[in-house]
């Protein structure tokens, strides 16, 4: 007789914890962390022993997590919108300031009559900027990424390299600017997060910032704005409609305005202040200067874009009017900001206005196919990052976190460091961002896209953005050693921790032969012009080398050698010792005798961070002091707040004495 065979009992498989869970429930600052919520009002139990805001959606929002961007953006909307009308005719209208879906070329009357595109201010009598949760991890991870570097896999391997997907089209690189001579190569295959996966999560990350800001910053209501076109949208469509994909009806045409946009005298001027200044800091390096000489136009006929400028613009000048001037320094910022004298006072709250509407638009905008792909998107997501970054000037900040926003964004269009064009700056810009929150938040940066062409095949601006390369590996040497050295804390057997010193030490000398190979071949360009006689400082002879982008190169190539140098394994022997030590008091006099001689605006965030790294290295109080000064009057350069950097530094002095 058989035997009976034993019922086979299937184990339960928890939902993973990143779809679905806690998807119709819940505050919405539990569901973003995937924490369960037990919905008490006004403050759940989980916000309060986090000490977190806690936000409830209203009733009739649909606040639950989307899958597409259509849903996202209509939750965007009602989070931004006033309080909705009792009427449905009332919810149906969107403010979008997009053109309507028939394409017609009518305009409002804020073309003809030249009005300003901004809103009434909001009252509020403690504006808090915005900020984008995007609870960055310490490194790449599997929804983000497709790795198969060798040294990425061993680091993250829980992630696994997938196919590339069939059939997807490839966006198109314009030709506005010669294609450029790196001729470097992407690393890694294409991945899953495509523009509709990217912008997506994005779109929803933003629809939960806007919750966050409570009822202290609304749009203007629906019946008060005045439309770019007279026809308003009703509804949201998950694609537009075909007649819009005709050659004689382009799709771009539904996010596009068909007219320079009319500015107020106060827009025009914080337009200007972008143009003239702040793009300078983004065209480092790159000759062309595609921020300043291209992107200003697409904002002309983007409103997206322009509110994103406008926004960085005023929130720019809202803090630089605080900042003393540079006695050395014939161009102040109260001397290029405009036509309105320099004491015209800056309403703190006009800034994040300006960044609410840049939220509206590109919430609607992006369920266009053209524009996930466009240019427009890019440079508005490197906007807001650099917007975030100023106000990186308190603890409190989530730019860091803003920045693996960008980095799905840029993925999503294939972006790296040769895309050509605005989008090769965009990328750039967005990999010396990242430099510094890795550096300071202790991780590898985002980006694994590595270079193939070799130095004697570059230019001389080719050369200074390689060094910005050379930099982001010797921060990524610094995290992995912070790695070892953790793991080695009586965790691992002491082979291993032989073997993790013996690779720290390879990997340290690999860097440094890149670095002085690097500088082999830009000896030529970057070299050291004559200058007027002035006196050293600690021994620190001044240093002036032409164009200035260069020099501040030569400031980059000396903190990515400070990094390796002590991050490296100590050494046996005195006369390693000694080798080490004349490494980083060559650094120091290089980055100190640098700044003593660059005045140029663009330049100076960069040269203050270089300066910090040299601050690391320096023990006795009058050079630290000295080093001080100079972040200082980097700052009073260019208006950038330097306070919680020299706050940083000193904390660092503390924790060594």
């Amino acid at each position: 007789m058989d035997a009976i065979p034993a019922k086979v009992i299937k184990k339960r498989i928890r939902k993973p914890r990143g779809r679905g869970l806690r998807a119709r429930t819940g505050c919405l600052t539990c569901r973003t962390r995937h924490r369960k919520c037990d919905e008490t009002k006004p403050r759940c139990g989980q916000c309060t022993m986090s000490d977190r805001e806690c936000i409830f959606a209203a009733p009739d929002s649909r606040s639950e997590t989307t899958t597409s961007s259509a849903s996202s953006a209509a939750r965007i909307h009602n989070i931004l919108s006033p309080t909705q009308s009792s009427t449905s005719q009332s919810r149906s209208h969107s403010n979008t300031h997009i053109p309507d879906h028939d394409g017609e070329n009518n305009h409002d009357h804020d073309h003809s009559n030249g009005r300003s595109t901004s809103h009434g201010l909001p009252h509020a009598h403690a504006p808090v900027a915005p900020t984008l949760d995007y609870n960055a991890t310490a490194g790449p991870s599997l929804e983000t990424h497709n790795i198969i570097d060798p040294e990425l896999a061993a680091l993250y391997p829980d992630t696994r390299p997938r196919p590339p997907p069939q059939g997807q089209p490839q966006p198109s690189v314009p030709d506005i600017y010669p294609a450029s001579s790196l001729g470097y190569a992407v690393q890694s295959p294409e991945t899953d997060a495509s523009a509709e996966h990217a912008t997506t999560r994005w779109l929803d990350l933003l629809a939960t910032d806007a919750a966050q800001a409570g009822d202290g910053f609304r749009l203007t209501p629906l019946h008060d704005v005045q439309s770019l076109h007279d026809v308003p949208r009703t509804g949201f469509e998950p694609s537009p409609p075909a007649h819009l994909l005709s050659s004689r009806h382009p799709e771009r045409y539904a996010w596009q305005e068909e007219s320079d946009l009319a500015l107020s005298r106060r827009e025009a001027r914080l337009f200007r202040v972008f143009t003239e200044r702040i793009a300078s800091w983004l065209d480092l390096f790159d000759p062309h200067k595609p921020f300043s000489n291209y992107a200003t136009r697409l904002a002309t006929r983007n409103l997206g874009l322009m509110k994103a400028i406008l926004a960085l613009s005023a929130r720019y000048s809202a803090l630089s009017t605080t900042t003393p001037s540079d006695p050395t320094n014939t161009t102040t910022p109260s001397k290029t900001t405009g036509n309105e004298p320099s004491t015209t006072p800056i309403d703190p709250a006009e800034s994040i206005q300006f960044y609410y509407e840049t939220l509206h638009y590109v919430s609607t905008a992006l369920q266009y196919t053209t524009y996930k792909h466009s240019e427009e998107l890019l440079a508005t997501a490197i906007v807001i990052s650099t917007y975030e970054m100023l106000d990186a000037s308190t603890h409190n900040s989530n730019w860091q976190r803003h920045l693996k926003g960008v980095f799905w964004i840029q993925r999503s269009q294939d972006v790296n460091g040769s895309s050509g064009g605005l989008r090769q700056a965009v990328w750039w810009a967005w990999l010396r961002q990242d430099i510094w929150a890795a550096f300071r938040e202790r991780r590898r940066c985002f980006s694994f896209w590595g270079p193939v062409v070799d130095y004697q095949d570059l230019g001389h601006e080719d050369l200074a953005l390689r060094a910005v390369y050379l930099l982001s590996q010797a921060v990524n040497f610094c995290a992995e050693s912070r790695i070892d050295a953790n793991s080695g804390n009586g965790n691992r057997e002491g082979d291993a921790d032989i073997e993790a010193a013996r690779w720290r030490s390879e990997r340290g000398t690999e860097l440094m032969e890149m670095l002085e190979r690097w500088r082999t071949f830009a000896s030529s360009a970057f070299k050291i012009l004559p200058t007027e006689s002035r006196d050293g400082v600690h021994g620190w002879t001044p240093i002036w080398i032409h164009p200035p982008a260069f020099a501040v190169a030569m400031q980059v190539y000396s903190f990515a050698k400070i990094l390796v140098c002590l991050h490296s394994p100590a050494t046996s022997g005195f006369a390693e010792f000694r080798k080490i030590q004349k490494t980083l008091n060559d650094a120091i006099a290089t980055i100190c005798g640098i700044a003593m001689e660059l005045t140029d605006p663009s330049c100076q965030i960069i040269s203050a961070q270089c300066l910090f790294g040299a601050g690391l290295c320096v023990q006795d109080e009058a050079k630290q002091e000295t080093i001080v000064s100079f972040i200082q009057a980097c700052g009073a350069r260019t208006g950038w707040p330097m306070a919680t950097m020299l706050e940083d530094l000193r904390m660092e002095w503390r924790k060594a004495a």
